[in-house]
């Protein structure tokens, strides 16, 4: 591995590998779709993710720091400005709401790059599918590769 910036977790060779393959026109995210027959609560969805995600793995709370210097590994540093509800978005379909509507939203949401700013991953609820909604779930590989 090589050596980090200062003060900051570097970040494994496979987990930078994915980080330099991202271009505008080739994402490197993982994307998920769950659909559910019954509404979900945008306060539980928050709550869930809180518990199972951010407070289990750091790497949720975590920003990239891209080294521009060669020969040093990009890094892993804390958002000093951390906000779960920035990670979290709430869409209603137009109707009627059905798959091929969330199929579109999908493809809309799949071509949109995250913020590197933040931690490299986003959740949206996706409400007005039918009777139920579904969340749509992106984290970029570098986060992805690390936890798996």
């Amino acid at each position: 591995m090589l050596p980090s910036l200062s003060g900051n977790e570097s970040m494994s060779n496979v987990d930078a590998a994915w980080l330099q393959m991202e271009e505008p026109t080739n994402l490197m995210m993982v994307s998920g779709v769950m659909t559910f027959k019954e509404p979900v609560v945008y306060d539980d969805l928050k709550r869930i993710i809180e518990h199972r995600l951010v407070k289990k793995y750091d790497r949720f709370r975590q920003r990239v720091v891209k080294s521009r210097v060669p020969l040093v590994a990009s890094a892993w540093e804390y958002d000093p400005n951390f906000d779960l509800r920035s990670h979290l978005s709430r869409i209603a379909l137009p109707s009627p709401g059905d798959e091929a509507t969330l199929k579109q939203l999908t493809s809309e949401i799949a071509s949109t790059p995250l913020d590197f700013s933040k931690p490299l991953w986003h959740v949206y609820l996706i409400e007005n599918y039918g009777p139920g909604s579904a969340v749509i779930v992106r984290l970029h590989h570098c986060i992805a590769d690390g936890i798996a």
